[in-house]
Parts: C-alpha cells; sequence; structure tokens
C-alpha cells in the first residue's frame, strides 16, 4: 500500500504545483488592488505602485494608473479570486475526504465501499477539475494583464504573459 501512497503523491505534487503556479497572481490580483488602492488613497502611492508592479509584472505604473487597473479590472479580478477560494477550499476538502467525512456512511459514495476507494476518487477527481479551473484562470490572468498592459502604457511585447502564467 505505500507504494501506492508514493506513486500517488508523485503524480499529486506536481499537478498541484503547475495549477498554483498558474493560477496565484490572477487570484491574488483582487486584494492586491484593494490593498494598493487603499495604500494610494492615504497617500502611500511607492508601495502600491510596487504592489502593482509584482501582481501585473509590468513597469511603469503611478498612482492613478494603479488606481485605474484595480476599478477597471474588478470584473476579472472579482471572478479569478472566487475561482481561486473556490478551488482552495474544495482541494482542502476533497484531498482530505477521510478527515472531513471519515464518519459518515461513505460506502455509497462514489470509489465506496472503501474509504480509500472513495478517497482516490474523490482526490483524482478534483485533480481533474483543478487543471481544468487552472485553464480557465489562465484565461482570465490574460484578460488581467491586457487590461493591465493597456493602462500601464507598457508596449505590446513587454512582459506579456508574466501575468498569465505562461
Amino acid at each position: 500500500m505505500n507504494v501506492q501512497i508514493a506513486k500517488a503523491a508523485r503524480t499529486v505534487v506536481p499537478v498541484l504545483q503547475v495549477w498554483g503556479a498558474r493560477a496565484l497572481r490572477p487570484a491574488l490580483a483582487l486584494p492586491a488592488g484593494l490593498v494598493g488602492l487603499a495604500l494610494g488613497l492615504t497617500g502611500q502611492a511607492r508601495p502600491a505602485i510596487r504592489l502593482q508592479t509584482w501582481a501585473s509584472g509590468l513597469p511603469g505604473w503611478t498612482g492613478p494608473r494603479a488606481a485605474a487597473r484595480t476599478v477597471l479590472g474588478l470584473p476579472l479580478d472579482i471572478a479569478a479570486f472566487v475561482l481561486g477560494a473556490y478551488s482552495v477550499f474544495n482541494t482542502v476538502r476533497n484531498l482530505g475526504y477521510p478527515i472531513w467525512y471519515g464518519d459518515t456512511d461513505y460506502h455509497q459514495a462514489w470509489g465506496g465501499p472503501t474509504m480509500t476507494g472513495v478517497w482516490l476518487v474523490h482526490a483524482f477527481g478534483w485533480l481533474a477539475c483543478l487543471y481544468v479551473i487552472g485553464w480557465i484562470l489562465r484565461g482570465l490572468g490574460r484578460g488581467q494583464h491586457a487590461i493591465a498592459r493597456r493602462v500601464a502604457g507598457a508596449g505590446a511585447g513587454a512582459g506579456a504573459g508574466a501575468a498569465a502564467g505562461a
């Protein structure tokens, strides 16, 4: 059984690393933008500019441009944040299935009648969903990057793909 668990771990860990790298910037654009906006409104433009530079991967920010990026990118930022939060919640729930649902009647659950089968079905099924969610977040990230590139005034090729996880 330990050999099977080791094989599963070698499969799961790289998938989570790829997904996490692809999803991090788009999902964190909303909190980064709101913190940057609050910093800018309180007169701390330099930290707001540094934060927007990190979040977008592009140079050329000013206080008003960072605020404009936050406001214009709000719909995409909210969608990416909600999808990222949903992904984190369900990753913990599905990969930790035995912890959360071990006391319930899992014999009729997908993968039952054993807890090992139930956990494997839920864990690997969720990893397949994470792969798709990663691509959706990548598309949202490209939209966010396009907005940031236009607002920052960066050239068409400057930093392309930095926020999209490419």
